[in-house]
């Protein structure tokens, strides 16, 4: 089992962008026909992204020696979901105005952290070698 950085970011990888996608899905069900076409390629693109970051979580738990590479996709793949999800979205939720900027530089300086750690940790490397 994984520990420290690892085991957090592994938790993420699996609850968070599932759980995001599952609230998405939830909240526009019922008006997805109003919503048309642009709401169901939205939403086909944030379930790839779920569907990403589960495998990334997965591959980094079973120690797969090209996990780290995938997680660091799913990392990236997570903060350009949010930072659409914050300027164009087809799909109930949004951000008040004016915090779309500083919610979307959170989000690409997490991505950052995590893709850095995922290069440079010893402990990545030794867990999937």
């Amino acid at each position: 089992m994984p520990g420290g950085w690892l085991m957090v970011l592994c938790v993420l990888l699996f609850v968070r962008e599932p759980l995001r996608f599952a609230r998405e899905l939830t909240a526009s069900l019922d008006t997805l026909g109003m919503r048309g076409v642009p709401a169901l390629v939205e939403l086909a693109a944030h379930a790839v992204t779920a569907i990403v970051t589960v495998a990334a979580g997965w591959g980094l738990w079973l120690r797969h020696p090209q996990s780290p590479a995938l997680a660091g996709v799913a990392v990236a793949a997570s903060a350009a979901v949010t930072v659409q999800s914050l300027y164009w979205t087809s799909l109930p939720g949004g951000a008040v105005p004016g915090e779309q900027l500083p919610l979307s530089l959170v989000a690409i300086a997490h991505a950052a952290g995590w893709i850095a750690y995922l290069r440079y940790s010893r402990r990545v490397r030794a867990w999937c070698e």
